[in-house]
């Protein structure tokens, strides 16, 4: 039992050794954003992480810096709230130039519910909400976290280069069904986008990047889609601290 523990500890230690080796940690450069407050107040937060990998997965937040904080997501049953990714599927650049019954004809629903099953089968897919004052009126909307589940790797920087892992939509009040409009552009940075907070207000983060992490970027956006809303956007790329070894 001994041998088997000690050959855990070194597997173990071996990976972590691995990732550090192919996902070095850095320090970022504000590039889109200079003088705006949430960007240069997330600018600090990252580089006061310094051992931290590259954000692709985990974007923590440090306690010093106050005003930034995370949604309190509740959990949503899955499978009973299924139709709003067949809503999210419906409202798809790609699909909205078909009418109701092309896009039925072309993706029938009873083909789209058993791939989904079949894909629950295969991992562990969740919902999770919260309630934030998207649009910044004084009321609060239901926020929508769609959990994918794919595991997130941080030394994998080519797997996130686009969009997956988790996406967000706005519900709309009452029956909560997905309300296209503010869900527009909630899902356009690509990586695993996540929310954050800046004194109240609601920001979406995303990472985008190439293999060895070559011009990787991360990225803060406000819901600019909403009429009247101020746009903010910030961009950070990520520069190695060392090379990796070969």
């Amino acid at each position: 039992m001994k041998t088997m523990k000690r050959r855990s500890s070194f597997l173990l230690g071996l990976l972590w050794v691995l990732i550090a080796d192919v996902a070095t940690a850095g320090s970022y450069t504000l590039v889109v954003g200079k003088g705006i407050e949430v960007c240069e107040a997330y600018f600090k937060n990252l580089n006061s992480f310094p051992k931290h990998p590259p954000m692709v997965c985990d974007r923590p937040l440090n306690p010093k810096l106050t005003d930034f904080s995370k949604p309190k997501w509740q959990p949503l049953e899955f499978w009973p709230n299924r139709h709003l990714l067949r809503q999210a599927l419906r409202q798809h650049p790609s699909n909205l130039r078909y009418s109701d019954e092309e896009f039925e004809r072309r993706d029938p629903y009873d083909k789209w519910e058993a791939n989904l099953q079949a894909r629950m089968a295969e991992r562990v897919m969740t919902f999770w909400s919260a309630d934030l004052d998207v649009d910044r009126d004084g009321a609060k909307e239901t926020v929508l976290r769609f959990d994918t589940g794919v595991p997130c790797d941080p030394a994998n920087e080519y797997m996130f280069a686009h969009s997956g892992g988790t996406e967000l939509f706005v519900l709309t009040p009452g029956d909560h069904n997905l309300d296209a409009e503010k869900s527009g552009n909630f899902n356009v940075l690509g990586g695993r986008h996540e929310i954050v907070l800046y004194k109240g207000r609601v920001f979406i983060t995303g990472w985008v990047g190439n293999p060895g992490f070559q011009g990787g970027e991360l990225s803060i956006t406000s819901p600019a889609h909403i009429a009247g809303m101020d746009k903010q956007g910030c961009k950070f790329i990520y520069q190695q601290a060392a090379q990796r070894r070969h």
